[in-house]
């Protein structure tokens, strides 16, 4: 297997991991160990957010939404200092009120070449056909 087909392999799995952490609710320690810490960005549309705020939007998430991530495509590349995987999703859930509520981001993890760990995490709403 090549370096790439490896990176791929890899950013595919980490992408999945990723989002089955959050649609199953895990602790959050569990998706901070994924990351690097206090120095992620996370980079969502009108809501830019350290790890602290991440980590409060996260609790929010847990408490007034239950949904899941369906992920349509997956691309990984990498840069010189980063992996980077991007992909297209469809977010769908309920809140405590029982409303439907459907978003579809693209969605960008850059994670850290040497750790493997996620320094920016960001959202684009993608264009409604």
């Amino acid at each position: 297997m090549n370096n790439m087909t490896e990176t791929t392999a890899f950013g595919e799995a980490f992408l999945r991991d990723w989002y089955r952490k959050i649609d199953g609710k895990a602790p959050f320690s569990e998706l901070a160990r994924l990351t690097v810490g206090e120095g992620l960005v996370v980079d969502f549309p009108n809501n830019p957010l350290d790890m602290a705020g991440f980590e409060r939007w996260y609790a929010a998430q847990c408490r007034d939404f239950c949904g899941e991530h369906c992920i349509h495509s997956i691309k990984v590349t990498e840069e010189a200092d980063a992996i980077v995987i991007f992909s297209e999703i469809t977010w769908r859930a309920k809140n405590t009120a029982g409303e439907a509520i459907e978003l579809t981001p693209n969605v960008t993890l850059r994670l850290d070449r040497a750790n493997r760990a996620v320094f920016y995490y960001g959202c684009v709403d993608r264009p409604t056909k």
